[in-house]
């Protein structure tokens, strides 16, 4: 196994599968490798400094592009800034790891996970991240919830989830054809560029092949008919 896996397992109190019990006790013992530090409602450049930490390296300009598009779209919208930038500098905090340390978290917080989830990897990190994001650094409720849907979305969202699914989607960073034309829309009509985003990567998997999650597909049923389209 990794070792920058099992430390990252350490951090998120999830080792268990991964060490013996003596050697669990030991490393718990002398708070070897951060287990002994505060993790709940760290300020926020602290969080920072933690939750990139545990990235991989060239993941991290995608989680603070987020974080900061977040902060923005917040500001622009009337959402809270600072929970918004909470949000996206977390969105991807467990997209280094494995399935099998993804469904054990998930296990260990409690997150119910669906078939289509277990079965399609690339939607588990953002389950796997809103339950490290309320039950390792003691998140409030409203950032939990805009990490949980940030992949998929889901009908109904609330301004922080869009707000969050959005910022991931379209944050400076990312490179893609209709990339502007969302950027564009999330400053003048959010609920528009929803619309666009969720229709956007509809299309992708189709055309791909893959099979679309059925909240992503209610999402954009969703705002067409909030939209009257």
């Amino acid at each position: 196994m990794s070792s920058t896996l099992i430390r990252r397992m350490l951090q998120f109190d999830c080792a268990e599968n991964y060490l013996t019990p003596e050697v669990l006790e030991i490393i718990k013992g002398n708070a070897l490798y951060g287990t002994g530090e505060k993790m709940k409602n760290l300020p926020f450049d602290e969080l920072c400094r933690r939750s990139l930490a545990l990235h991989k390296e060239k993941r991290r300009p995608h989680a603070v592009g987020c974080c900061e598009t977040a902060r923005a779209l917040a500001e622009r919208w009337g959402a809270d800034p600072d929970l918004a930038a909470r949000a996206g500098i977390l969105h991807d905090i467990t997209k280094a790891l494995d399935k099998p340390a993804h469904l054990a978290l998930c296990k260990k917080y409690g997150t119910v996970l669906r078939g289509f989830e277990v079965e399609n990897e690339k939607l588990l990190h953002s389950k796997s991240g809103a339950a490290v994001a309320g039950g390792v650094f003691g998140e409030c409720p409203e950032v939990v919830s805009a990490i949980y849907w940030h992949t998929t979305g889901k009908a109904d969202m609330t301004l922080l989830e869009k707000i969050i699914y959005m910022a991931d989607y379209m944050e400076p960073n990312r490179e893609f054809e209709g990339v502007e034309t969302l950027r564009e829309l999330a400053w003048t009509d959010l609920d528009r560029a929803m619309l666009f985003a969720f229709q956007l990567s509809v299309d992708i998997l189709v055309a791909r092949g893959k099979a679309v999650d059925e909240h992503s597909l209610q999402a954009l049923e969703f705002m067409k008919q909030q939209l009257g389209i």
